[in-house]
């Protein structure tokens, strides 16, 4: 399946040159009411999504509010992300690893030491990292008890977390976007680094004091085959000029590249 995003041509450029897909935290994202706060817990700090749609029909809002009618809209096909080997993790208490699985979050932010990225599986993708966004009435009443604190026996504390409810929902104000996204969790501290009795403790520790995690965006890095066949609309009000910066960073990143000219051309004019 082919999915669509609206950016602008300085954006493009990065990509095809990088060949990453930036992800941005969820509180930094333009709908505020998706910042997330659940039980006092800035849930939203941890969530980090790359937002598309699949209506494959242009959009007028979408080309105003993201590319500008001068940018460009993107087509990747859906299984977009490069694949890792993930093998022989080097964990720190007591717990070892056997096998491999192949997952599109390298190994390195799986065993870093002051926060840990969701191993995200190849094969499993669309039931968690892969998400159509819900249009409710009320954001906070679907996400307000999303992160649960249990106290036990000797004033321990248990914490259970919701994952799957953040960065899914949307006011229905924002239905006309039709978006689908990608989503990535990251722990605020590495469980494997930490002793299995006191996980649970330093979760609920890190989580009620809203520990800051050490990046504040995410590259995720794309596979070439879906670069080479990248599918580039310009904007309605796209210059000759620029047509042609695109045309060749096009030709110079990608092998099979396709760039063409938005349906709305010569419809409208919008400052």
């Amino acid at each position: 399946m082919m999915l669509y995003h609206y950016t602008t041509i300085d954006t493009l450029a990065l990509i095809l040159k990088n060949k990453t897909i930036r992800f941005n935290r969820l509180d930094k994202v333009d709908d505020v009411e998706e910042d997330a706060f659940s039980n006092g817990v800035h849930l939203g700090q941890y969530i980090f999504v790359s937002c598309w749609t699949k209506n494959s029909e242009e959009s007028i809002p979408l080309w105003n509010m993201y590319g500008g009618t001068d940018g460009v809209r993107i087509g990747l096909d859906e299984d977009m992300f490069q694949t890792y080997v993930i093998h022989d993790l080097k964990l720190d208490n007591g717990l070892h690893s056997e096998g491999a699985l192949l997952s599109i979050i390298p190994q390195k932010d799986i065993e870093a030491n002051d926060y840990m990225i969701m191993p995200i599986v190849k094969g499993n993708m669309r039931s968690f990292f892969y998400r159509d966004v819900e249009y409710v009435d009320d954001v906070n009443s679907e996400v307000k008890d999303a992160f649960k604190l249990t106290i036990k026996e000797c004033n321990l504390a248990d914490t259970n977390i919701q994952f799957g409810k953040i960065g899914r929902y949307k006011n229905k104000r924002w239905a006309f976007q039709e978006e689908c996204r990608f989503v990535i969790n990251v722990f605020p501290f590495n469980p494997f680094r930490i002793d299995q009795n006191m996980v649970s403790t330093v979760c609920t520790q890190c989580y009620l004091q809203n520990k800051s995690l050490p990046f504040s965006y995410y590259d995720m890095h794309l596979r070439d085959d879906v670069i080479n066949n990248i599918e580039i609309t310009m904007g309605p009000n796209v210059s000759n000029g620029l047509k042609v910066i695109v045309d060749a960073i096009c030709r110079q990143y990608t092998k099979k590249g396709k760039v063409k000219d938005s349906c709305l051309s010569g419809l409208l004019k919008m400052k």
